[in-house]
């Protein structure tokens, strides 16, 4: 068969709001996406409720809803269990769809996938996977997280504003200490140290690996640390300027030397994870240094491992010997705690080491389907844009940080973009797509636990500790929109009788629609609808609440818990849609709905291969530039 497309190229921005993306491109920060949008279709998405990253890349890679491949949530309802008992959702083994890549495998075609999201454990079978375990932290491969190592007087960085839950983004651990402080102390039983105009200093650096990860992700279960020292002399009457790294009181054991400012080059050391020795690479930059040594500020980023993060094993080698060292998280667990030049440093290598690792294995490798993904996007929606409206009600100097935070995010991601797109031919077609999008903050978002508490469904034993009093507790909320009935004979703790459950729905509902928002006297709740009628939302099957829930844009975080066809100011919650090359129209913003669900049998589609087998969206006949091309 003729099929309009040979290739195609899917590139993924995780949390990318069309409405924001659309305000980039028009400011002038995307010129490689406003190219593609010229000569192609675009369109904002529907995407999946609820606006998550585990449901929206699973229906976006499967072409299935929620209510299909059951992959919910970050946490999902763990059946037979407690209610407060879930399964965390970054795991392929809990998808009941087929996804595109195995699709395009048993079409006979090789998918590469760098990095893209919601694809681990791997499921490809003669294709290549980079990576591709979810947002920062939640990884199983990374050796360390990042440090930040301080001493003197140390400021963090925070924009303000409440921060969305771990429940919410998982990228950013907000329950372990953020930096690293070390001690400034007198230099002493160092050999060949530099010649030094004041009394040189010691710091004493100590990398810990699996430090800053999520724990049920971890690599291993006990890190050895890893012991550096840091000599700082002053190499001029100036005052302290210059940071020389060892691996022992020795000058002659030098890693590196600093000035302010300087990152080191990447390099390759050693760890020992559970008594096993893996290799990793590091890398550091002087953040600070005063001139009078007493306030210091180095930071390292998350230590990657050499090999292990890819399947076939073998492609990490070559990535190593071929391109250099991966990096899977640039630091967005660091945002408000580093200085924002450094996160965006490191932001611009991360998307260029992506790109160089998609050229590589395009140029080495025989391949039909290209998947890469960036959660730059997501980062900044729980950072920068919480803020970057005038709707927040901040201040100047941080609307301008936000806005300046933004825009610097999607200008790297479209240099990103650009290198990829490169790779495509007049036989390619080319999809930059997202799984939810992202908001600013405008009032503080509701907590729904407080809200049972106060109606009287939810009771806590220890308030301060949260636990809860099942034998008093009627429902409790679970994952991000769900809310069970502790329902007797279904939940080990039920106590409600199985002939109150419809009322107790009922009331549930009925008291979530009499909430008022205590800042603004308004009902937060979009909708609330018990679990049959969820259906309309695309959510069925057990693991969907006995009543669920959507929060308006005003009262929530970045994403989440409102609808995917939300706005608010300069963000909303529809996905991003750009479909441009071989078979593709042009120049056309498309006037028909077009869902998540839609990418995969579009894709399939203009390729000429079978459907994802449990494929539920349709061909996007509106972007195609002949279709009925399978006719002629």
């Amino acid at each position: 068969m003729n099929n309009p497309a040979k290739r195609a190229i899917v590139i993924g921005m995780d949390g990318a709001a069309m409405e924001l993306v659309q305000h980039m491109v028009d400011q002038g920060q995307m010129p490689h996406l406003s190219q593609l949008m010229a000569r192609g279709v675009k369109r904002p998405m529907i995407g999946v409720f609820p606006t998550l990253t585990p449901p929206g890349w699973t229906a976006t890679s499967t072409g299935a809803w929620p209510g299909t491949h059951q992959v919910m949530d970050f946490n999902i309802r763990k059946l037979g269990g407690r209610l407060d008992e879930t399964v965390w959702g970054i795991n392929t083994q809990l998808s009941q769809a087929e996804y595109l890549w195995n699709t395009v495998e048993r079409a006979g075609k090789k998918p590469l996938l760098v990095k893209w999201e919601m694809s681990w454990p791997p499921t490809v079978q003669t294709g290549i996977q980079v990576e591709g375990t979810g947002p920062g932290v939640s990884n199983v491969h990374q050796i360390a997280g990042y440090h930040l190592f301080v001493g003197g007087v140390w400021t963090p960085r925070p924009i303000g504003g409440p921060r969305d839950p771990e429940t919410l983004d998982p990228s950013a651990l907000q329950k372990v200490r953020s930096v690293d402080p070390v001690a400034l102390v007198p230099a002493e039983g160092w050999q060949e140290a530099p010649t030094s105009a004041l009394p040189p200093k010691e710091v004493v650096l100590v990398i810990e690996p699996l430090k800053r990860g999520r724990p049920d992700m971890h690599l291993g279960r006990e890190g050895t640390p890893k012991h550096f020292y840091g000599l700082l002399y002053a190499a001029a009457d100036e005052g302290y300027d210059r940071l020389l790294v060892c691996r022992s009181r020795d000058a002659r054991d030098a890693v590196a030397e600093l000035a302010v400012g300087q990152w080191t080059e990447w390099w390759k050391d050693g760890f020992e994870i559970d008594g096993q020795m893996l290799e990793g690479y590091l890398c550091m930059k002087l953040v600070s240094l005063s001139a009078a040594g007493d306030v210091f500020e180095l930071f390292v980023p998350q230590v990657w491992p050499a090999t292990g993060y890819t399947q076939p094993a073998e492609v990490a080698q070559q990535i190593d010997e071929h391109v250099g060292n991966f990096l899977q998280n640039p630091g967005r667990d660091a945002l408000g705690v580093v200085d924002d030049a450094t996160y965006f440093e490191l932001l611009d290598f991360h998307h260029q080491r992506l790109a160089d690792v998609a050229h590589y294995l395009t140029a080495s490798n025989d391949w039909d389907v290209l998947f890469i993904e960036t959660h730059a996007s997501d980062y900044t929606s729980h950072f920068f844009l919480s803020q970057a409206d005038e709707c927040s009600g901040t201040d100047a100097h941080t609307l301008a940080r936000c806005q300046t935070g933004v825009a610097q995010t999607y200008a790297s991601i479209d240099r990103m973009i650009g290198r990829v797109v490169a790779l495509a031919d007049d036989d390619t077609v080319v999809a930059v797509v997202s799984d939810h999008g992202g908001t600013p903050n405008q009032h503080r978002p509701v907590d729904i636990a407080a809200v049972l508490e106060r109606a009287g469904f939810l009771v806590y034993a220890d308030a301060e500790k949260k636990q809860i009093d099942w034998q008093r507790t009627r429902a409790a909320n679970v994952g991000l929109v769900h809310i069970f009935i502790n329902l007797k004979g279904r939940e080990p703790t039920g106590i409600v009788e199985p002939s109150a459950y419809e009322q107790t729905r009922l009331d549930l509902i009925e008291a979530l629609h009499a909430y008022r928002h205590p800042q603004t006297g308004r009902c937060p709740f979009a909708l609330a609808l018990t679990r049959e009628d969820a259906e309309m939302v695309n959510l069925s099957g057990e693991l969907v609440g006995d009543v669920v829930y959507a929060l308006r844009p005003e009262y929530d975080g970045a994403h989440g818990k409102q609808l995917p066809s939300a706005t608010l100011g300069i963000g909303g919650q529809h996905c991003t849609f750009v479909l441009a090359g071989a078979g593709v129209k042009q120049g056309l913003a498309l006037g028909r709905q077009v869902r998540a669900v839609d990418v995969a049998p579009t894709l399939c589609y203009l390729l000429g291969i079978p459907m994802p087998e449990q494929v539920e969206g349709g061909v996007i006949y509106e972007a195609l530039a002949d279709a009925d091309w399978h006719l002629r």
